[in-house]
């Protein structure tokens, strides 16, 4: 698989403990099914997101969409090509929404999505989980906010939204310099109970072009 990756967008992560040549590259559509195998990985039933709502992010807004690729030789040799190892998609929004209703699972970005937006929402992120625990989430997460604020000089503020449950998400937006906005009570179906809290975060997006956390 021939992955076109612009020099903006690219980045060797070398790791203490995974050392593989990893490169951060524009979605494509072919790139669907992967990430869909990500998705079913990463998160229950009641809370996976539909392809048809992937495809129509990478259509309206395919500058905030990555893929993290692994081309390295040794996985190149057990899977007969490169491997999508993680996935970022993002929107632009006015402003950061004052309803909770927004942040509905599946909505459909056709209908939020603003080219000039000053908001920054990601709107999904995941690592696929033999890439877990090896130091790349943060880096991949930093570089793919990296790359869009970079580009979109009217950005201010980034926005996410993550389940309480999900702490070693949670801390890796905190690291970064994430503060909780809110909390939509009962808002993500559990395994663990009937439901748990979603927790709304921010964070500057200067955070993210003035400052490297990888720095010494």
């Amino acid at each position: 698989m021939n992955f076109e990756c612009s020099p903006f967008y690219l980045y060797i992560f070398f790791l203490e403990d995974y050392i593989s040549f990893m490169t951060i590259c524009p979605a494509k559509r072919f790139d669907l099914s992967s990430i869909m195998q990500i998705e079913r990985a990463s998160f229950i039933p009641n809370i996976q997101e539909s392809e048809n709502i992937f495809e129509q992010r990478l259509q309206i807004f395919p500058e905030g969409f990555f893929v993290l690729i692994d081309s390295s030789d040794e996985t190149v040799f057990k899977h007969g090509k490169s491997f999508v190892a993680g996935y970022f998609c993002s929107e632009l929004l006015q402003s950061i929404p004052n309803s909770d209703d927004f942040f509905s699972l599946d909505h459909s970005p056709d209908k939020t999505h603003s080219t000039n937006g000053n908001t920054l929402y990601v709107s999904s992120f995941a690592i696929h989980p033999e890439y877990r625990n090896k130091k790349i989430g943060k880096s991949f997460f930093y570089n793919s906010l990296k790359s869009i604020c970079t580009s979109n000089k009217q950005i201010s503020k980034v926005l996410l939204l993550v389940n309480q449950e999900w702490q070693n998400a949670k801390h890796i937006y905190e690291s970064l310099g994430f503060k909780d906005l809110r909390i939509i009570k009962n808002f993500f179906p559990s395994l663990h109970n009937n439901f748990s809290d979603g927790i709304i975060m921010t964070a500057n997006s200067s955070l993210f072009i003035e400052h490297n956390p990888f720095s010494a």
